[in-house]
């Protein structure tokens, strides 16, 4: 029962998350980010890094200033653009998340992102788990939003 809990929660902070963000099938991937923005009161800028020499797996990171009210999400240069943008959704779910918008957000810095799921990553507690299976939630979300819709596949005839 509690993984069962685990989903639903998940699930409803992600819901809460799309919904704070008043995305909608028009937007691009710029829109996005202003959107997110607006909704979290924040500058963000989202920088394509060329100097990943020790990222490992790294794919994105998010760093965030409260005290100047920006963040900038950081993901490789290197990478296709969907799969940056992919990386940088997911950092725009941890700012939507209103579990880190009440503090809540783990401080651990950067992480490797591993083959692991979350949920069987030993190092991360339950909070943390939440924490990034809801901004995955969120960045499937945008995707499908931005590259499922009519008008993506009209543009490719």
């Amino acid at each position: 029962m509690a993984a069962e809990d685990m989903q639903a929660r998940v699930r409803a902070r992600a819901d809460r998350a799309i919904a704070r963000a008043r995305l909608t099938a028009d937007m691009g991937f710029d829109d996005v980010v202003r959107a997110v923005e607006r909704a979290v009161g924040i500058r963000l800028r989202v920088i394509r890094e060329t100097d990943t020499s020790g990222w490992g797996t790294l794919t994105g990171y998010l760093t965030f200033f409260a005290d100047r009210g920006e963040a900038s999400i950081h993901v490789r240069a290197s990478d296709a653009a969907l799969y940056s943008q992919f990386a940088a959704s997911h950092e725009l779910g941890h700012l939507l998340d209103d579990a880190h918008c009440t503090g809540a957000l783990h401080e651990r810095g950067a992480r490797e992102r591993s083959s692991i799921a979350p949920y069987d990553d030993p190092t991360l507690t339950t909070p943390e788990v939440e924490a990034e299976l809801v901004a995955e939630h969120v960045a499937h979300r945008i995707s499908r939003l931005l590259y499922a819709s009519p008008r993506v596949a009209e543009s490719s005839w």
